[in-house]
């Protein structure tokens, strides 16, 4: 629990630069990352290591970097690496979920956006607040089944 609050806390933090800047910092992800390292060494120790869903924890943000490589950064490099470092700490599931769930919320959002004539088809939104508000859904949704 102390993981996932933590990593909420520099996902939120990160959404604010993401908005303002329209960059997300390396020390964000390198915090991110860190919690990360120390969820899985807590696995570890506790023996509940499971090296598949490591693994498949990697995957969705290891997909979005390689989207950000094809489209040219239509998808950050940072919003990848952000999903990469956070995938440990909630697990495969939940990881893919809480990527599933930034989609689907930002997608409504631009096309809210593209509707309201607010934005263009090449505008840049932020996607790291769609990342955190995917992460909270995920991580909370799963404390009956995570311990």
């Amino acid at each position: 629990m102390f993981f996932k609050i933590s990593i909420l806390i520099i996902l939120a933090i990160s959404s604010i630069e993401d908005i303002r800047r329209k960059e997300i910092f390396l020390w964000q992800i390198l915090i991110l990352g860190g919690l990360s390292l120390a969820a899985v060494a807590t696995s570890i120790y506790d023996g509940s290591f499971d090296p598949w869903n490591l693994l498949l924890s990697l995957l969705p943000g290891a997909i979005m970097i390689f989207l950000s490589f094809i489209t040219r950064e239509g998808v950050g490099y940072g919003d990848g690496l952000m999903a990469l470092a956070i995938g440990p700490s909630l697990g495969a599931a939940a990881s893919v979920m809480a990527i599933l769930i930034a989609i689907g919320i930002s997608g409504l959002f631009s096309g809210i956006l593209l509707v309201l004539k607010r934005a263009e088809r090449k505008t840049k939104i932020a996607f790291a607040p769609f990342i955190t508000i995917g992460t909270f859904v995920a991580a909370f949704s799963q404390l009956g089944v995570m311990t």
